[in-house]
């Protein structure tokens, strides 16, 4: 609604400024191409004080219309005596420049030309009694520049004034404000920065801005923290750090500012009231729909364990704040499984049903597979207000008034129309009235006929990773905690009421189903995951090396990013193989001969610590090569590998008739039988050999070692008679003339002595 009064009036003043005002270009929005729009003429930077106690008090505004030099123009207001707001409903539209009007008009700046530099500063003074304000409660009030010339309007703003005069009862309302300090990841795997943008937005912008917010508020403001970001910005200071861009590793220094920005943040967090997001902030509605419920539970748990440590304190996770406000039932089911005991959402995701004509109390009741949980609805237009973009010029001020008036109508605002219910099943919830002093439920959330029941109003800007201005911030929730109507509350502290507004069920639209982290990339962080799990548990003592890493790729910052995300579960991907990748299987060729025999399987363990895995091998080509094992398949007990050591392990195999070349399929498991790295397919050679090929090789060895001991026996019966005669000579034994005769060695004569 504020988004379609902003555009109107910006619309309304382009095309009522004559020539002689135009004022300067500016950017157009995005999305509107090039179009130059007008700068806004007219600029109010002052109207104090907020909210007047005294019929005759000043109020002072003031401010500049801006144009063409020397032109004449005359500045006068706009008010209904007598006439405040009913129903904030009546204060949009006049917002907006629709419906009501306002009644009388008084000029207090009569006509004047600007001066050379086409500007003119204004100030006036009007008083409650002036105004016609005669009773407490919201009224309208419109500043408009009129062309001297003409009489045509050139810009008007509308605002809204608030009158309480002293020693009038004013009813209650509480109102709490939840904030988020959260950031996008900046860390792929834990050692591994993906960007070096930490080190900017610490000194100078968002997470700066937000520090200095979180320091300017009180103590009743909820802050919900993400403790991804503490992480990420203690790891950029606790030593040397690298940071990856495409192929260039650059090493950075330790950041002193990181360090002095998380110890401000943990004094300055000391006091306040903190609920701890799952850890990385994730996108727990597309965890859940893509069958991701376990990530979802650890980061919840591991969300609480680490904020608890970084400030110090116990820090809970009881409060889920899903992204953008919008959650559906199952998502509801898994975190009430997982111990939460509220969920924060906006105003369109549970509106009530019938519509009401006031603003209900902010919590209900869900029922839900693990018991009721409590859903706190903020309120949309008070949201948009303190999260909306403050930077042009008059925009806070406007922005600081309509905040103010819009908490005071919701605690003026008359009983309506409502009925008191009780939770049905499915998280629907009837009834929404209040109690009078006889029992009757008159409806909007107050008890007539005695105390009015304080209604409660939650505020949370609708962005989570919102660029606040701090000062903004800090001086309206000064002015409202201050405010006679209104009493500030921690969000831990709004629980269900009795009288509850009848809501529907909870809304979620298939907008909001486009929304979330794509089906496809999810299914990258569930591959990424089952590989880091089985990182982690194959070591003796398990770790948790990748598992702050796995749930920082599951962060709702990545919605509508998935080219950054994408480079970061590249990387932690390859962080990860990286690790399996330290324990290896030989692949070198094998080979085997005969029938049956053994393959070895040659594991190594190059990691730091004793690792305890399962081995399986299978073989690809069961025609050539089996397994000699039940179902072709052999599979190790559980073992122990050292670290630095190599196992050997002998894998019983067969070789049908004929034989070749097969390959084996060897597979690491870990102790609880989860797939270890990819399978490593190994080239065995075997060689079959038939019975007769056999038989045959053996009457030859037989043959072979007949002879040779026959050889060895006549060469024994020679020795044993040395002296037997000797055998004719033949003719063949005489020698040739000229030649010597031999003399056996056994007759030849000893050396003299």
């Amino acid at each position: 609604m504020i988004r379609k009064a902003a555009l109107l009036a910006l619309l309304t003043t382009a095309l009522l400024v004559p020539p002689s005002m135009a004022g300067t270009a500016v950017a157009a929005p995005r999305g509107l191409g090039k179009i130059a729009a007008p700068a806004n003429p007219l600029l109010v930077g002052r109207i104090t004080p907020e909210v007047p106690r005294e019929p005759t008090t000043p109020i002072l505004v003031s401010g500049t219309v801006t144009g063409t030099p020397m032109a004449p123009v005359r500045v006068r207001i706009h008010y209904s005596p007598g006439q405040p707001f009913r129903t904030r409903a009546d204060m949009a539209q006049f917002a907006a420049g629709q419906g009501i009007v306002t009644t009388s008009y008084s000029t207090k700046v009569q006509v004047t030309t600007l001066d050379q530099s086409g500007k003119l500063a204004f100030d006036f003074n009007v008083t409650p009694q002036e105004l016609g304000m005669t009773q407490t409660g919201v009224y309208p009030f419109g500043i408009e520049v009129l062309d001297g010339n003409t009489g045509a309007q050139i810009a008007i703003d509308r605002t809204f004034l608030t009158y309480v005069p002293k020693g009038q009862q004013t009813p209650k309302i509480k109102l709490a404000v939840a904030l988020p300090l959260v950031d996008r990841p900046h860390r792929a795997d834990d050692s591994t920065f993906m960007d070096d943008d930490l080190h900017a937005s610490i000194t100078s912008g968002r997470l700066s801005k937000l520090l200095e917010l979180v320091q300017g508020t009180g103590k009743t403001v909820t802050w919900f923290l993400d403790p991804a970001v503490l992480d990420d910005v203690r790891q950029s200071s606790a030593g040397p750090y690298t940071v990856v861009k495409g192929d260039e590793n650059t090493h950075k220094a330790p950041d002193a500012a990181a360090a002095q920005w998380f110890e401000s943040v943990r004094t300055a967090l000391a006091d306040k009231s903190v609920m701890a997001t799952p850890y990385g902030d994730p996108d727990v509605t597309a965890l859940v729909h893509n069958g991701l419920d376990a990530p979802a539970a650890a980061a919840i748990q591991r969300g609480a364990a680490a904020a608890s440590a970084q400030l110090g304190r116990e820090v809970p996770t009881s409060i889920a704040w899903p992204s953008g406000g919008a959650v559906d039932r199952d998502a509801v089911d898994e975190l009430a499984t997982a111990g939460v005991k509220s969920v924060l959402l906006s105003g369109d995701t549970l509106p009530p049903d019938p519509p009401v004509a006031t603003t209900p109390d902010a919590a209900s009741r869900l029922d839900t597979v693990s018991g009721p949980v409590a859903a706190l609805v903020s309120d949309p237009t008070l949201s948009q207000l303190l999260g909306g973009d403050v930077t042009a010029p008059g925009s806070a001020l406007l922005a600081r008034q309509r905040f103010i008036a819009e908490t005071a109508m919701i605690a003026f605002e008359p009983p309506g129309s409502q009925s008191q219910g009780t939770p049905l099943t499915g998280g629907q919830t009837t009834g929404g009235g209040q109690t009078t002093g006889g029992g009757q439920t008159t409806g909007g959330g107050q008890a007539t006929g005695g105390a009015r029941t304080a209604r409660t109003i939650v505020v949370a800007p609708p962005a989570e990773l919102w660029n606040p201005d701090p000062k903004f911030v800090s001086a309206l929730l000064k002015t409202v905690s201050a405010a006679p109507w209104l009493r500030m509350t921690t969000l831990d502290s709004v629980k269900p009421t009795k009288a509850q507004v009848h809501r529907s069920d909870l809304v979620y639209t298939t907008r909001d189903r486009q929304a979330e982290l794509g089906k496809a990339y999810l299914a990258t962080v569930r591959k990424i995951s089952d590989k880091a799990d089985a990182a982690a548990t194959v070591t003796e003592e398990h770790t948790q090396l990748f598992h702050d890493a796995i749930l920082r790729l599951t962060s709702s910052s990545w919605r509508g990013d998935s080219k950054r995300a994408t480079a970061f579960a590249a990387q932690v991907e390859k962080a990860v193989d990286t690790r399996i990748d330290d324990v290896l299987v030989a692949d070198t060729p094998r080979a085997v001969a005969g029938a049956n025999g053994q393959v070895p399987v040659s594991v190594s363990n190059s990691l730091d610590k004793p690792i305890r895995i399962k081995i399986r091998v299978t073989s690809d080509n069961t025609s050539r090569l089996g397994i000699d094992a039940p179902g072709g398949v052999y599979e190790t007990p559980e073992t122990t590998i050292l670290k630095s050591r190599t196992l050997l392990e002998n894998v019983p195999v067969t070789v049908p008739q004929g034989g070749g070349e097969a390959t084996i399929a060897i597979q690491l498991l870990t102790a609880e039988g989860k797939r270890y790295g990819d399978a490593v397919h190994v080239t065995v050679r075997a060689t079959g050999y038939t019975g007769i090929a056999l038989v045959i090789v053996g009457a030859a060895l037989t043959i072979m070692l007949a002879a040779v001991v026959m050889r060895i026996l006549r060469r024994r019966s020679r020795k044993s008679f040395p002296f037997s005669p000797a055998e004719p000579a033949g003719p063949e034994s005489v020698p040739p003339p000229g030649e010597a005769q031999a003399v056996p060695a056994d007759q030849r004569e000893s050396p003299p002595t």
